[in-house]
């Protein structure tokens, strides 16, 4: 092999000019073309994933809520709870012979809050009816103070109100949303439930149901 280059004067190649000599490869246009297109479109097809999970619409939940209870025509539980005074007790046996509506509430529950002046109203004016309808409202969870104030912020003074404090009364009969009303008829059998805010129209159309049922 033979080199291009110089000894200097010590005799060693001057490898330095030796190497500055050498013409310089370069890379093919061809090559060069092929890696920018490729590179292009790797960008084109990361453009695309990101604009595809952007615009893409929000996942719908796979599930359903489950429906609401709906169980009627069997009989009413029976119960004790106190009444606001703390000391007297009040069963549904109580109003047996009597239309009875059962009504489950709490006072932060707005619907339940606007239904209460309704509830009132009816009952009072059924009063003179020895077997009128009766109603029986069941506040969960809330002491005795706290009601008394309520009712008397919102002018009710006349509703019955029996204390479920623990909830127990809420379990056994189902309850899974505020407010719900059972209908019940003289025998102690519940023959509607009703969900949501009860209208003083409603209560009276229930009435002549429960009466076209005997």
């Amino acid at each position: 092999m033979r080199f291009a280059g110089r000894f200097d004067e010590e005799g060693k190649l001057d490898l330095l000019r030796y190497t500055t000599m050498q013409p310089t490869k370069s890379i093919s246009p061809a090559l060069l073309l092929f890696l920018t297109l490729a590179l292009f479109g790797i960008f084109i097809a990361l453009l695309m994933v990101f604009l595809a999970e952007r615009d893409a619409p929000a996942a719908q939940p796979t599930f359903q809520p489950a429906p609401p209870r709906t169980v009627i025509n069997f009989q009413a539980p029976d119960f004790e709870l106190p009444l606001l005074d703390g000391v007297t007790l009040v069963s549904p046996s109580d109003y047996a012979g009597r239309p009875l509506f059962l009504n489950f509430w709490a006072t932060w529950c707005a619907p339940c809050v606007r239904e209460l002046p309704a509830f009132e109203e009816f009952v009072a004016s059924h009063d003179d009816q020895v077997n009128g309808p009766a109603l029986l409202t069941i506040n969960l969870g809330e002491t005795a103070e706290e009601i008394t104030g309520f009712l008397k912020q919102i002018g009710v003074r006349n509703l019955p109100v029996a204390m479920d404090i623990n909830q127990v009364v809420k379990r056994d009969y189902g309850v899974q949303n505020l407010p719900t009303t059972y209908v019940i008829d003289g025998s102690g059998m519940i023959r509607h439930m009703k969900l949501g805010e009860m209208k003083y129209e409603e209560m009276g159309l229930y009435l002549r149901q429960l009466e076209d049922e005997l």
